[in-house]
């Protein structure tokens, strides 16, 4: 129909064209990063955007609290905002880049810009005494370390700097923070007393860190610093008590107290907090790991030994069912890839990768140079099956002597759990097309704890998360009758199932329920106002079960939270522990 001045007609349609408009423009970086913490007095705020902007309005758009003089630097899509004088120490700073910022073309922020960080601390400064003062039940392993707030000054370290009473053998040292702390920061920031033998159990210590500690820009610490502990008593097997997690001694670490919560005492002794463990079937040794290394240790914590090398990342042990093996995942950590998963014999030594079939080493047939770990490996209580999650979220069970696989498509967000027959696994999660990938392991950081806390999920993920049941040689997984929110299963020695529902936005804890079957909704236990939530295991006793519970905002901890026992039938609760989290009640 189109014609030109002569009268003749277009004889063809020109081809289609497509265009979009820009998004509104957005930060990219920032440095600081959002809740950086020890940031220089000296330092310049670097904003980048992803396109060029109207300078005036991003200038009048800005707010840096507390008020700060500031001179405004551009270069292109960055602006630096450079202090006038120092920052204030110990401070916290908030900036904020409102929506009244836009670009050259007129389009506003899509969302308001909000970075926090803090400045360093005028002075050298402790944040952490191991053991912390006042402390009972101390491993008797125990090194006595002061972590401080900044790199140190080795020249400033000597002998006499630290005391203890009664007196004790060693060696005062300055070192980096081992393990996944390390990774975190190589600074030499822990002043060590490393004993040459064990402490004497049941004995308080006095330690006093004298005056003269310098930090490596010169700080100095104000005064010396005085605290007592006291050690406890290790015995040789982990039968029939109850392990759980504490960081009260300072740093988190595996503990263990008698099944009416008397004898609490410290099992392992690391300085990097450790997020997981693994205790063997017959209670004389234990494993546990911080997200970046394994270590292994008697039940009386002697003969520790560092299992993973220091090229690699370890995650994830767990012990076989008759105790001969430890298995658990490996990753390299400059390149940030999965090394697969691997297994030590019960000692902890002999490291050999497991084979799988080529399929379970990768979901995806291309090599992206960063993918997701396989994670949780369980076996299965007759030892005939290895179940685990692959880098696509897949839960996977592999048939080890028919060297068959199954998979099904699901994104785990917990380790798999085999019901006691051997014949499913139970595992929560999100539904598979969710949207939700697997989250790619950053090189040099450790490897979090698989669970759903760690997806910070938003609400229409939180609500959709879910228990699922997978049985071997299926390839896909059932839902239990449990609803939405639920998260974090234990099965028991009956087939009874626990898990955790979530609400509120809050995906680390919630209202504790208990099921008799997947196929059964169950109810609600241990209810109360205040309280939730956060962990459960049952205990070789029918009927009953260890929670870890934590304190609703507002409400207070000492009072609420810890570890409990429940009678599942009477509702009826005790308190073991006035801390701790993920605790199991050992055979």
């Amino acid at each position: 129909g189109v014609r030109d001045r002569a009268g003749n007609l277009m004889t063809a349609s020109p081809a289609p064209f497509r265009f979009k408009t820009v998004g509104n423009p957005t930060v990219v970086t920032s440095d600081p990063a959002d809740g950086k913490a020890e940031v220089a007095l000296d330092a310049s705020i670097s904003v980048d955007f992803s396109t060029l902007m109207d300078t005036a309005s991003v200038e009048r758009a800005m707010e840096l609290a507390p008020a700060t003089e500031v001179r405004l630097r551009w270069t292109r899509e960055r602006l630096t905002i450079v202090p006038v004088g120092p920052l204030e120490p110990n401070r916290q700073y908030a900036l904020t880049i409102g929506v009244g910022a836009v670009d050259q073309a007129g389009t506003p922020l899509g969302l308001p810009f909000q970075l926090s960080f803090r400045t360093v601390p005028s002075g050298l400064s402790a944040h952490t005494r191991v053991p912390a003062d006042g402390v009972a039940g101390v491993a008797v392993t125990t090194s006595i370390a002061v972590v401080f707030d900044r790199a140190l000054d080795p020249r400033s370290v000597h002998d006499s700097l630290l005391t203890i009473a009664p007196a004790v053998a060693g060696s005062l040292n300055l070192i980096a923070s081992p393990g996944a702390a390390g990774l975190l920061d190589g600074g030499l920031r822990v002043l060590r007393f490393q004993p040459s033998g064990p402490l004497d159990p049941n004995t308080t210590y006095d330690v006093k860190l004298g005056p003269g500690l310098l930090g490596a820009d010169g700080a100095g610490l104000p005064a010396g610093q005085s605290w007592s502990f006291t050690t406890g008593a290790p015995t040789a097997t982990l039968s029939n008590q109850v392990v759980f997690l504490s960081d009260r001694a300072g740093i988190a670490n595996l503990w263990a107290m008698n099944p009416d919560g008397t004898n609490q005492r410290q099992l392992s002794a690391e300085l990097s907090p450790v997020v997981d463990y693994a205790v063997a079937p017959d209670g004389r040794s234990f494993v546990v790991g911080d997200g970046a290394v394994i270590v292994w240790q008697r039940a009386d914590g002697s003969a520790r030994r560092l299992l993973t090398d220091a090229s690699v990342v370890e995650f994830d042990p767990a012990y076989a069912p008759d105790g001969s093996s430890i298995t658990f995942g490996r990753a390299d950590p400059l390149l940030g890839t999965s090394l697969g998963l691997w297994t030590r014999n019960a000692a902890g030594g002999d490291p050999r990768q497991v084979e799988l079939p080529t399929d379970a080493a990768s979901a995806s047939p291309r090599a992206p140079a960063r993918v997701p770990l396989l994670r949780g490996p369980s076996i299965s209580p007759d030892g005939t099956a290895l179940a685990f999650v692959d880098d696509a979220g897949r839960v996977v069970i592999l048939d080890v002597v028919k060297r068959q696989m199954s998979t099904a498509p699901f994104v785990a967000l917990s380790e798999p759990i085999w019901l006691p027959d051997s014949s499913a696994v139970v595992v929560s999660g999100l539904p598979a097309g969710s949207g939700v990938d697997p989250r790619l392991y950053l090189p040099r950081s450790p490897v979090p704890l698989l669970d759903s806390a760690a997806l910070q999920p938003d609400a229409a993920q939180q609500a959709a998360l879910q228990v699922v049941l997978m049985a071997r040689g299926a390839s896909s997984v059932t839902a239990t009758a449990f609803g939405a929110g639920a998260i974090r299963p234990a099965v028991g020695a009956s087939g009874q199932l626990a898990f955790i529902r979530v609400a509120n936005r809050n995906a680390a804890s919630g209202s504790l329920w208990v099921a008799s079957a997947p196929e059964n909704a169950g109810a609600e236990v241990m209810a109360s106002p205040g309280a939730q939530a956060s962990s459960a295991s049952f205990t070789p006793e029918p009927g009953a079960i260890v929670v870890s519970r934590v304190a609703a905002p507002g409400d207070i901890p000492t009072l609420i939270g810890g570890v409990w026992l429940v009678n599942i039938s009477t509702d009826e609760a005790h308190r073991l522990s006035a801390d701790g989290w993920l605790p199991r009640w050992l055979p």
